[in-house]
């Protein structure tokens, strides 16, 4: 799939609607995001589609909703992610955040990939990061907008709803796992700021206190004060269709040892006997006990 990006997982709700009940959430999928209303002067829940389109599309080449039969996810994968430090310099996020279009995308967590340690199973390795507080979502900050799609629908012209994440460098918990990570507001109030009033200097403030925190975090020696918890999840996750139960649910790679990788290549009889597996367990344990085993979504 998308190598380095940020896959959500299910959204922050007890709804069985597939836009707020979704276990594998990729670009092309619609999901119930949050922006502020300025005219209720209150915060509303809209569905938008993952991945930005930043331009109206045309009769001739219109875009596609989900619900069309040739729909196809891949134009969403081109600007579904944005670096939240260069967000002023390019055009199609600067004119977002000056007119005000932020939003929030509250989800149980996200997924990342790893390479596979396995010298048999070379598929990915799926991991789940969420907060390490039961029952808290992760808020996610973005930017949406929404263009004309280039057809009319009851005489009226069709538009079409799109949302991007914001991303920054990882955190230092995170980094083995990959560089980047979602923008993510863990104060409340800074979060209403953020959909009430989006700024650039509202953004350094945000990985400004992100920055202290982790500072904050790194003087503290208790194991209890990670903020996220991570663990890998099945690669049946590798599918970007795949929607079972499972998604989220822990399980327990049993991979190649440090010393084998200095080692003479295995025998073919010894080889097979390596073969990566599975065993799901529903006992959480913690990032240290993993993150041995996996040295290196």
């Amino acid at each position: 799939r998308c190598g380095h990006s940020v896959i959500a997982a299910a959204s922050a709700s007890s709804s069985s609607d597939t836009t707020t009940n979704n276990l594998n959430m990729s670009p092309g999928n619609s999901a119930q995001i949050f922006r502020y209303n300025h005219t209720s002067n209150s915060v509303c829940s809209t569905p938008m589609i993952w991945g930005l389109l930043p331009n109206n599309g045309s009769e001739k080449s219109p875009h596609l909703l989900p619900s069309d039969d040739s729909f196809t996810p891949s134009p969403h994968y081109i600007m579904f992610n944005a670096r939240s430090e260069t967000i002023d310099t390019k055009k199609s996020f600067h004119s977002l955040l000056r007119d005000g279009q932020s939003c929030i995308f509250a989800v149980d967590g996200y997924y990342e990939w790893t390479k596979s340690s396995s010298p048999i199973d070379k598929r990915k390795q799926p991991y789940f990061v969420k907060s390490s507080s039961p029952d808290t979502p992760l808020l996610l900050a973005g930017l949406w907008t929404q263009v004309k799609t280039g057809r009319r629908n009851n005489n009226q012209e069709e538009t079409i709803s799109t949302f991007t994440i914001l991303t920054k460098e990882a955190h230092p918990k995170l980094a083995w796992l990959h560089p980047r990570q979602p923008c993510i507001l863990n104060d409340s109030c800074v979060a209403r700021e953020w959909l009430q009033n989006p700024s650039k200097a509202l953004v350094d403030k945000i990985l400004s206190l992100s920055n202290e925190q982790q500072q904050q975090q790194s003087n503290i020696k208790n194991e209890g004060t990670d903020p996220w918890e991570c663990y890998p999840v099945t690669k049946k996750m590798n599918d970007a269709k795949y929607h079972g139960n499972d998604c989220t649910i822990q399980v327990k790679s049993k991979g190649r040892k440090l010393d084998s990788y200095f080692a003479t290549s295995p025998s073919p009889g010894k080889r097979k006997k390596m073969e990566v597996k599975e065993d799901y367990y529903s006992k959480s344990t913690s990032q240290q006990d993993f993150e041995g085993k996996n040295a290196a979504t």
